[in-house]
């Protein structure tokens, strides 16, 4: 019983202290840099570049904290500097998962009346996807997947968008 007690209070300690969160569990220290890539327009709105910033990400599993990151956006500096998110609309990050050297990341979005994305913000998010991933040694093929489709221009020379394949 006391044993539980401990093992219950150090638990408790970790969540509160943030060395536990989302899932993982990691040792302080256990991060890692990475890039994170957002549209950045600059300051005065005439540039148009994918361009990275940095974030501290979890060392073990270091891919998709990384793509998270980009849902949650720039920093209040990094927007005063002239980047803006990628994101189109609400969405939310569903799954990585890798299998040999291909990863595919599964997103849904929710589909607002009145709210069609253009196919420039859907290439910029994909873009920013695929940058993310691909700094990853072992990351060799990026498969992007919104509501189970490829939602990202090709809609526009075929008129309807493509479904995901169902495994990487």
């Amino acid at each position: 019983m006391n044993r539980f007690i401990i093992l219950l209070a150090v638990m408790t300690i970790a969540l509160t202290s943030g060395v536990v969160g989302r899932g993982q569990t990691e040792a302080a220290g256990a991060l890692k840099e990475v890039k994170v890539f957002f549209y950045f327009i600059g300051k005065d709105g005439t540039d148009e570049q994918i361009l990275p910033v940095k974030r501290q990400v979890s060392a073990a599993a270091p891919l998709y904290p990384a793509i998270e990151a980009i849902l949650e956006g720039p920093t209040a500096a990094e927007k005063a500097l002239g980047y803006t998110t990628t994101r189109y609309g609400p969405m939310k990050l569903l799954s990585v998962k890798f299998t040999k050297t291909t990863a595919r990341i599964d997103f849904s979005r929710e589909i607002l009346p009145n709210s069609n994305p253009g196919d420039l913000e859907t290439l910029r998010f994909r873009e920013a996807v695929m940058r993310t991933a691909e700094q990853f040694p072992s990351v060799k093929k990026v498969i992007v997947c919104v509501n189970g489709m490829n939602e990202f221009g090709v809609g526009m020379e075929i008129d309807r968008p493509i479904p995901c394949p169902k495994s990487p």
